[in-house]
């Protein structure tokens, strides 16, 4: 019994080390990301400027509030997971204090909700990010932001947009380039989409990692029960 909670206690501060390294990694690539200008420093310069048209600025700023949303709702998620694998590392040592197993548990059950959630409200909300993309790209050639359009189609290999009144001005008669809203948005949608496939492994690791403290402290309350059972005295 002593080597079995052993190797399971062993699993568990693994699992826990791999997603406490995993949370770390996110975060920092996260923030990378997202200030380093060094990074899509072009892609930058068009959803960060200010000095636009009223339609094309609100277009950009409904972009700015996509890219807050996801970005805090990462780093939030991967600050928890950091924290809950701490917790989860603490009570694969001190097996003993089931307080710190049960918290873990906890913390990992609420992480595990809040990640499905998360997943299925982007699932849900994908609609709304193609309305934005396609807003974006249009109101740019609407208020012909000739900066803006050049780095989009230099950056996405395209040009004009879908219905577009002004394509001819940009996409010559033979041309075999995609519309510009619809290589936008299937860049950022493939990008969401390999952030839900690793989303979904990671949940699965999570569950596997919910599961491995179970038995650990059920051997643990029988062991409590029975050390607390009162021995019979002989009466001769």
């Amino acid at each position: 019994m002593a080597a079995w909670t052993l190797i399971t206690r062993s699993v568990l501060f693994l699992l826990c080390l791999a997603m406490l390294l995993a949370a770390l990694a996110l975060i920092a690539v996260g923030f990378w990301m997202r200030y380093d200008d060094s990074f899509d420093t072009d892609l930058k310069s068009v959803i960060y400027q200010y000095n636009d048209p009223k339609v094309l600025a609100d277009a950009k700023f409904n972009i700015r509030v996509w890219l807050i949303v996801v970005f805090w709702s990462i780093i939030g998620l991967s600050l928890g997971a950091a924290v809950t694998a701490i917790f989860g590392m603490v009570s694969s040592i001190f097996v003993k204090r089931r307080g710190f197993m049960i918290t873990y548990l906890v913390l990992m059950i609420v992480l595990i909700v809040l990640e499905i959630g998360s997943g299925i409200a982007m699932i849900v909300r994908r609609s709304s990010l193609r309305d934005a993309t396609n807003a974006l790209v249009n109101s740019m050639y609407t208020a012909n932001s000739v900066k803006d359009i050049q780095i989009i189609q230099n950056t996405y290999s395209c040009c004009g947009a879908q219905n577009g009144v002004f394509n001819s001005m940009y996409c010559g008669p033979m041309s075999n380039q995609q519309y510009c809203d619809v290589t936008v948005f299937n860049s950022v949608d493939n990008t969401m989409m390999i952030s839900g496939i690793i989303l979904l492994v990671i949940v699965i690791l999570q569950v596997v990692a919910a599961v491995v403290p179970v038995p650990i402290l059920i051997s643990k309350r029988y062991t409590i029960k029975y050390s607390y059972e009162p021995t019979e005295v002989s009466r001769f």
